[in-house]
């Protein structure tokens, strides 16, 4: 099979140009993006020109403007580095950085003032251009790691089959010009490597915006299940944790006592501030064993996986008794809220409606034995 790569590098060139102005496109940008879209996109558009216009020439790399065409295309390639860099919010290591820093300060010379020699410069230019695609690649795999982004992954495969795809073309020609008569044969292999990889690359043009729909997607999904009060999570969100929960589960179902008249005397200011007090204190107590929710008013539920009942009567005890210290600080007395706690545990198979209930039953039985305590206390 004959590879015509110049047409490839037509169809990779203009899809580069066309990528790159969409990212212009203000719709397209995040409100906090960082101006990533304009420096990938600027990258892009330059590496598309660059590559097309490289087809206008024969390839000995005599004329200045042909060198000067190659070091453009290193300019548009540390572009969509730096944007990446910025999207990713982290840079890359400090050796690869420093790597990527001499090769362009070598290649660059070399290419302007250097010997004509063809093979040469594309050594040095396929060369530099993979240790790019392995910055991609690593950046695209943090992304993929941190934030759980599975577009990150499918993006970050394909730059890093590109790595060895341009690593052995690169390695190929250096093998034909210091023995020639390996030439016909390292010639075709060299030719697919670098169709696959300009093709695996150019199905990378829209990898940033992809990914930055999915975060997008993934941000939306999490307000939504968010309480925007306390952070905990919703109904929502409990019936998104519900479907994954199998095998032992204890609950704590939190209520506020006298939350009611809290309001209504002091205000929802301070009410809000003793949910989130409440919220917060829950949060530290449970620490990575269990999920919060907020399932309504000032009713929490304490979801936690695999915890043993008497653990859990320990967090409900030093949540309760954190409460009673930190609540004098924010409500003016005389009459301070406390927690009514009621505890459930069972087998769970993706429902939790029949331990809530029976967690629902255990508070309000303490609820009352709190306002049995408070009558008392008043008679005497």
């Amino acid at each position: 099979m004959i590879l015509n790569i110049a047409s490839l590098q037509v169809v990779a060139a203009i899809g580069s140009v066309l990528s790159g102005l969409l990212h212009f496109f203000p719709g397209l940008t995040s409100r906090d993006s960082g101006r990533w879209p304009y420096w990938w996109g600027t990258g892009k558009i330059i590496i598309g020109v660059t590559n097309a216009a490289g087809l206008c020439f024969d390839g000995t790399r005599l004329s200045m403007l042909e060198r000067a065409t190659d070091v453009l295309l290193l300019v548009g390639l540390c572009l969509c580095v730096h944007a990446m860099a910025i999207f990713a919010r982290r840079r890359p290591p400090t050796p690869l950085l420093v790597l990527l820093a001499v090769i362009v300060v070598l290649t660059v010379p070399f290419i302007l003032l250097g010997d004509p020699d063809m093979r040469l410069t594309i050594i040095l230019l396929g060369g530099t251009r993979t240790l790019f695609n392995f910055t991609a690649a690593w950046m695209l795999i943090h992304i993929a790691r941190t934030e759980h982004v599975r577009t990150a992954w499918v993006m970050a495969i394909m730059f890093a089959a590109s790595v060895p795809l341009f690593m052995t073309r690169t390695a190929l020609l250096m093998v034909t010009w210091s023995d020639p008569v390996w030439e016909n044969a390292a010639q075709v292999t060299a030719d697919w490597s670098v169709c696959i990889a300009i093709i695996l690359v150019s199905l990378c043009h829209l990898a940033l915006l992809l990914i930055d729909a999915e975060r997008v997607q993934r941000a939306l999904s999490e307000q939504a299940s968010r309480d925007h009060l306390t952070g905990a999570l919703n109904r929502f969100g409990l019936q998104g944790i519900e479907a994954g929960l199998r095998g032992p589960v204890t609950l704590l179902l939190i209520d506020i006592d006298r939350f009611k008249a809290l309001n209504d005397g002091q205000g929802h200011g301070v009410g809000d501030t003793v949910l989130r007090l409440l919220a917060d204190l829950a949060q530290r107590e449970m620490a990575d064993r269990g999920t919060l929710v907020r399932i309504g008013g000032d009713e929490f539920l304490c979801v936690l996986p695999d915890c043993p009942e008497g653990t859990a009567r320990g967090i409900a005890a030093a949540l309760s008794d954190r409460f009673d210290r930190a609540v004098p600080a924010l409500v003016d007395g005389p009459c301070y809220p406390g927690l009514s706690i009621g505890l459930s545990c069972g087998a769970v198979t993706g429902s939790l409606n029949a331990l809530v209930a029976e967690a629902d039953n255990a508070m309000y039985a303490i609820k009352r034995q709190h306002h049995l305590r408070e009558r008392h206390a008043k008679a005497a």
